[in-house]
C-alpha cells in the first residue's frame, strides 16, 4: 500500500506508465478497486475505494490510496493532522479527543504512532525542505519531538507549495512526504537518499 498526493491524474499516469511499483520502479497497470471503506473527515464521512495497481515485473499487487485517507485509518489526514497540531501546542489527549468527537483511546494512539517515529519525520522533513529551498534554516529543538516533527513538517509544506505546483491541501502533503504520516516508509526528494 502506498500514498499519493492527488488521485485527479491517477488513471492517465497508470495508463501512460508513469506510475512505478515502490519495490522495483517498473510500471504499474491498473488491477481493478480495494473494497470501498468510510473516511471520517471533520466535516462529516466520505467514502473511499482504492485503485488497485500491479506491477507485471515483480508480480506484486498495490493498493493507491489518496494522501487524504491514511492506509487501515478510518480518520482523515486532516483529522489527524488536527490532533498533532494541538499536540504541538500542550493539549492532552483526552482534550484533543473531545473536540474532535473521537474516542480518547484512538487519539492517544495517533499521538503515539506519530511520536514514535518523530526524529524520522523530521529528518525527512528537512530533507524535503533542502531539496526546495537552499536558504532553508532548520528551527532550534524544541524539547517535543512531536512539536519539532510538526514544525518541520510544516516548514515543509510550506516550502513546497510555495516552489513547487501543488494542489494537495497541507496534511494531505505531509501525507505524501512522509509516505504515511504515522506509519509507512518516507519518501525522500528525487536524487536524494536517506541511506
Amino acid at each position: 500500500m502506498f500514498v499519493i498526493p492527488e488521485t485527479t491524474e491517477l488513471e492517465a499516469d497508470l495508463a501512460a506508465g508513469r506510475l512505478c511499483c515502490p519495490g522495483c520502479e517498473r510500471p504499474l497497470s491498473r488491477w481493478g478497486f480495494a473494497r470501498e471503506r468510510e473516511i471520517r473527515m471533520l466535516d462529516g464521512v466520505r467514502s473511499l475505494r482504492a485503485r488497485r495497481a500491479r506491477c507485471a515485473a515483480c508480480q506484486t499487487t498495490h493498493v493507491i490510496t489518496p494522501a487524504g485517507s491514511l492506509p487501515r485509518l478510518r480518520d482523515s489526514a486532516e483529522v489527524i493532522g488536527h490532533a498533532l497540531l494541538a499536540k504541538s501546542h500542550g493539549d492532552g489527549h483526552r482534550t484533543i479527543a473531545r473536540r474532535l468527537e473521537r474516542p480518547a483511546g484512538t487519539v492517544r494512539g495517533w499521538l503515539r504512532a506519530f511520536a514514535g517515529r518523530a526524529e524520522l519525520v523530521t529528518a525527512t522533513a528537512h530533507r524535503w525542505t533542502r531539496a526546495v529551498s537552499m536558504s532553508f534554516e532548520p528551527a532550534k529543538p524544541s524539547g517535543s519531538s512531536v512539536t519539532d516533527a510538526v514544525e518541520a513538517l510544516a516548514s515543509a509544506v510550506r516550502e513546497f507549495r510555495l516552489h513547487v505546483s501543488a494542489r494537495a491541501g497541507p496534511w494531505e502533503l505531509a501525507v505524501a512526504l512522509t509516505g504515511g504520516l504515522l506509519s509507512g516508509s518516507p519518501r525522500d526528494p528525487p536524487g536524494l537518499s536517506s541511506g
